[in-house]
C-alpha cells in the first residue's frame, strides 16, 4: 500500500512533465521500429545472399544509411529528454523539500541528525530522479519490446515464437519473488548510508577536536564499522541481483537455446528460410533481453521508491507554518514582555524544563538569567522565539499572547545572539545582510563599524564580499562573534536576546566583543543568558534558574545579600578566577632561560 502511495506521489511530479514522456513515448515506439527494422535487415540481407541477388544490395545499402540517420536522431533526442525530465524531477523535490525543511519546527531539528537529512537531499534525490527517467522508461520499453519481437515471430513461425514466450509468465514471477527481497535490501541501505553519511558529517565538522584528543584512530575504527554495514548490505544486494540474473539468465538461454535447435531443425528439413532464421536469432535477442534485465530494472525502481519514501517521510513531517517567514523591514514598537508562570516539558523527557516561571520584562530593562547547566535558561529563550510551545502559562508581548501571534510577528521583536555565530558559507555581506535583505551598503557599513568588525573587514581581501568559509571557518571567534553582533544590529529588533556571546574568546577578543554588545545594548530591551555573573551585575533583574524554577530573583546586590543560590555561584566562579590568576603570577619563568640554551645550542 505504501509503495502505490509513494508511487502516485511521484505520478504528481512526473505528470507536470506530459510532453517530454509524451515525446518520449513516441522515440521509444520509433527505437522498438528500428530494433525490430534491423532483423528485417538481417532477413533480407542473407536472402540476398544466399540467392546470389547483388541488385539487391543497392537498395539495401539507401535503406542502411536512413536507418542510421534515424538510429542516431532517435538515440539522441530519447537520451536528451530522460536526463530532461531525470533532473528536472530532482531539482522539484529539492525544492520541495528544501522548502518544507525550513518550515520545519525546531523540535524536528533536535531529533534529527542533519546528516541524515544531507543523505535525503543526495543519495535519495538521485535514485528517485534515475527512476523516474531512464528507469521507468525502461521498464515500459522492454515488456514492448519483447511483445513486438513476439509479434513478429509468430509471423516467421509460431511454434518457435511460442517456445520463446514460454519464459515471460516464468521471468515475471522471478521479478516478484526477488522484489521484495530487493525492496527490504534497499530501503536498510538508504537508511544505513544516511547513518552513514551523518557520522562523515561529524567527523569533517570537528577537525580541530579529533586532532587535539588524539582520536584518529578511534574515529576510523567507528567509520569503519558503518562502512561496513553499507558493504555487508550492498554485498546482499549483490547476491540477490546475482541470483535473479543468473535465474533470469538460465531460463532466457535455455529457451534460447531450444528455440534455436528447433530453428535449425526447420531449417534443414526446408520448412524455414536461412533468412528467417537469421532474423529469429535476432528477434530472440530482442525477447530475451528485455525479459532478462526485468527483474533488475524492478529491484531499481525498488530501490527508488524507497528512497522516495525517505523523501516524503521528511515532507510528510508536520510544519510550524505554511508560509516561509521573512524579514521585516521596520521594527515594532515595544513596550513590555511579560511571561506568567510558563512551563514546558520536552517530548520524551523525565522532568520539566521550565516550571512555573514567571517575570516581567518592561522597555529599556536588562534582565539576565543564570544558573547552573540544564536549568532551563536555552530553553526559555526558545520558547520566546516561538521554536516551541509552552505546556502552560502565557507568554505575552504588548499584552498579546505569542501564540496568537504569526511566527514572522513573534520573531521580529528579537534580534538573537547565541555563543556558535551561526554563520553561512559566503561573504560577509550574505551573512550580515540576512537580517535585512534590502540593506543599503551604508547600513551595513554602521552595522560593522557598531560591532567593531569594519576595521578587520576592511582589510580582507574583498572586504564585505569575501568569502568567510564553512560556518565562518577563515575567522577568529572574536571575528565571527563580532559579525553575529553586527547582523542582530542591522536586524534592529526593540528585544536583544544573548547568550553569553563571550564566553569561548581570549580576552582581547572578548573586550572588543564586550564593546559591540554594550553599542548593541544602547535603548534596546535585553535578555541575557549569562555564565560569567561579573557581566551581568548592572542588570535590572537577574533570574536564578535551577532546575527550571526561579530560585532566587532581585538585583546583584539584593541576591548577594540573601546569601543563598546566587551568592555560592558568584562566589564558586571568583576563587577560581583568582586563584588562577595568583597561581600565573606566582609562577617562576624557571623553563625560558634553558629552553632558550637549548634552542640556540649554547
Amino acid at each position: 500500500m505504501q509503495s502505490k502511495s509513494t508511487m502516485y506521489r511521484l505520478g504528481k511530479y512526473m505528470l507536470g512533465h506530459k510532453l517530454s514522456y509524451a515525446v518520449l513515448s513516441i522515440t521509444m515506439l520509433v527505437d522498438i521500429a528500428l530494433n525490430l527494422g534491423i532483423a528485417w535487415m538481417l532477413a533480407r540481407i542473407t536472402d540476398a545472399a544466399v540467392s546470389l541477388d547483388v541488385g539487391a544490395f543497392q537498395g539495401l545499402i539507401v535503406i542502411g544509411l536512413v536507418y542510421l540517420l534515424l538510429v542516431g536522431l532517435n538515440g539522441f533526442i530519447d537520451t536528451w529528454l530522460k536526463n530532461k525530465v531525470s533532473a528536472s524531477i530532482r531539482s522539484e523535490l529539492r525544492h520541495d523539500m528544501m522548502k518544507h525543511t525550513l518550515a520545519l519546527p525546531q523540535s524536528y531539528f533536535d531529533r534529527k541528525h542533519s546528516g541524515d537529512l544531507l543523505s535525503r537531499f543526495t543519495n535519495d534525490n538521485q535514485a528517485v530522479g534515475n527512476a523516474c527517467g531512464a528507469v521507468i522508461i525502461d521498464l515500459v520499453r522492454n515488456p514492448l519490446l519483447a511483445l513486438a519481437s513476439f509479434g513478429y515471430l509468430l509471423y516467421i513461425n509460431w511454434l518457435l515464437a511460442l517456445i520463446c514466450f514460454a519464459m515471460g509468465p516464468l521471468l515475471f514471477v522471478t521479478g516478484k519473488i526477488f522484489g521484495k527481497a530487493m525492496r527490504v535490501n534497499s530501503v536498510r541501505l538508504q537508511e544505513q548510508m544516511s547513518r552513514t553519511t551523518a557520522f562523515l558529517n561529524d567527523i569533517l565538522g570537528s577537525s580541530p577536536v579529533f586532532k587535539s584528543f588524539s582520536i584518529e584512530a578511534r574515529l576510523m575504527k567507528r567509520y569503519k564499522a558503518e562502512s561496513d554495514q553499507v558493504n555487508a548490505l550492498e554485498q546482499q544486494r549483490g547476491r540477490i541481483e546475482g541470483a535473479t540474473g543468473s535465474f533470469s539468465s538460465v531460463l532466457g538461454n535455455g529457451t534460447f537455446l531450444l528455440a534455436l535447435i528447433v530453428a535449425g531443425l526447420f531449417v534443414a528439413k526446408g520448412q524455414l528460410e536461412v533468412g528467417a532464421m537469421m532474423a529469429f536469432i535476432q528477434l530472440m535477442n530482442f525477447l530475451v533481453g528485455p525479459f532478462s534485465i526485468l527483474p533488475s530494472l524492478v529491484a531499481s525502481m525498488q530501490q527508488s521508491l524507497g528512497a522516495a519514501e525517505r523523501i516524503f517521510e521528511v515532507m510528510d513531517a508536520p510544519v510550524e507554518t505554511q508560509c516561509l517567514p521573512e524579514p521585516r523591514s521596520s521594527s515594532p514598537d515595544f513596550a513590555e514582555l511579560v511571561l506568567s508562570e510558563v512551563s514546558f516539558r520536552y517530548p520524551d523527557a523525565d522532568k520539566p524544563s521550565l516550571n512555573g516561571v514567571s517575570a516581567e520584562l518592561r522597555k529599556g530593562m536588562q534582565l539576565a538569567v543564570v544558573g547552573p547547566s540544564g536549568g532551563g535558561k536555552s530553553t526559555l529563550f526558545k520558547l520566546l522565539q516561538g521554536f516551541y510551545i509552552q505546556d502552560s502559562g502565557q507568554i505575552a508581548i504588548n499584552g498579546q499572547d505569542s501564540r496568537a501571534m504569526s511566527l514572522e510577528e513573534l520573531r521580529s521583536y528579537f534580534a538573537y545572539v547565541p555563543q556558535e555565530p551561526g554563520l553561512y558559507t559566503g561573504s560577509i555581506r550574505d551573512n550580515i545582510g540576512n537580517a535585512k535583505p534590502d540593506a543599503t551598503e551604508a547600513e551595513i557599513i554602521k552595522a560593522l563599524q557598531g560591532a567593531n568588525a569594519y576595521e578587520f573587514v576592511m582589510e580582507l581581501p574583498q572586504g564585505i564580499d569575501t568569502e568567510i568559509g564553512e560556518h565562518g571557518s577563515r575567522l577568529s571567534g572574536g571575528q565571527r562573534q563580532r559579525l553575529a553582533i553586527a547582523r542582530a544590529m542591522l536586524k534592529d529588533a526593540p528585544i536583544l536576546l544573548l547568550d553569553e556571546a563571550t564566553a569561548a574568546l581570549d580576552n582581547e577578543s572578548e573586550k572588543m566583543v564586550q564593546q559591540a554588545i554594550r553599542k548593541l545594548m544602547k535603548n534596546k530591551t535585553t535578555l541575557v543568558i549569562a555564565h560569567r555573573l561579573s557581566t551581568v551585575q548592572n542588570a535590572d533583574l537577574i533570574l536564578v534558574l535551577e532546575d527550571g524554577e526561579i530560585a532566587e530573583r532581585g538585583k546583584h546586590e539584593e541576591l548577594l545579600a540573601l546569601g543563598g543560590r546566587y551568592y555560592d555561584l558568584y562566589h564558586s566562579q571568583l576563587e577560581p578566577e583568582a586563584g588562577g590568576v595568583e597561581e600565573q603570577l606566582a609562577k617562576p619563568s624557571f623553563n625560558a632561560a634553558p629552553l632558550c640554551t637549548e634552542l640556540s645550542g649554547t
